[in-house]
């Protein structure tokens, strides 16, 4: 029985080695990362959102959609008065479509002009580059692949390479990407195995090693009791067989 265990914990250890090492290396560095920056938080002004002045309800704007449609909760971005102001807003979702509400009016709100989006995404920066480039994407890079197109992507040249990803029509920043999000994105990547989407937790190859690992521990185990077992001295035997 233990010619079989230490042949197996072998043949595992050899199969498993690259990728253990990767899940060590990869944990270690998502560690180190702030979390913080890795959102980006500390490139962004957060505006707080005045929500006393809604005066139409989640239920009322629901009422125009299907019974599959989702709402969440959102802000409508303004910059007055040199100062930047932000009034509540619904994003309803429906069949990969995105329907944006003034939760002050209940009217549909329309898309911003370029020099808005630009204005707003200054206004919420707070790092020291300048902005590069504005553009409205109809497909999203991978990186921001699971949100709702279209999104407006703007480009600051700073050392962190930042991108700021704005809703359209409320001029609200949804993401903040920078390149501390790309390391740790693909140190993500390679703990969890899932090298397409980067975001599936359950897939088979993650499974399948995470059990390999778990008989490769369990063996290893095995093989360390048999070595260091507590084993009974001859003279004792001897006793015994008296």
């Amino acid at each position: 029985m233990f010619k079989f265990f230490r042949s197996l914990h072998n043949w595992l250890g050899l199969i498993l080695v690259v990728q253990i090492t990767l899940w060590f290396l990869s944990g270690l560095i998502m560690s180190i990362l702030p979390i913080e920056q890795v959102r980006g938080e500390h490139l962004r002004q957060f505006v707080s959102t005045q929500w006393q002045q809604a005066s139409v309800s989640p239920q009322q704007v629901l009422q125009q959609h299907g019974a599959k449609a989702s709402l969440s909760l959102s802000q409508q971005l303004s910059w007055q008065n040199d100062q930047l102001t932000a009034t509540p807003a619904y994003l309803v979702n429906e069949a990969t479509k995105v329907y944006r509400y003034s939760a002050v009016s209940g009217e549909l709100l329309p898309e911003l002009a370029e020099p808005e989006i630009r204005t707003l995404a200054l206004a919420q920066y707070q790092g020291d580059g300048e902005l590069l480039a504005a553009q409205l994407l109809q497909q999203l890079p991978q990186e921001v692949g699971h949100l709702p197109a279209p999104l407006w992507q703007i480009q600051f040249a700073d050392s962190n390479n930042s991108r700021f990803y704005l809703d359209p029509a409320t001029g609200a920043v949804m993401r903040v990407r920078t390149d501390n999000w790309r390391w740790f994105d693909f140190f993500w990547m390679l703990h969890i195995m899932d090298y397409q989407d980067r975001s599936n937790f359950n897939n088979p190859l993650l499974i399948t090693f995470s059990a390999s690992a778990l008989l490769f521990t369990l063996s290893g185990m095995v093989l360390l009791w048999r070595r260091f077992r507590p084993r009974r001295s001859k003279k004792a035997a001897l006793t015994i067989n008296d």
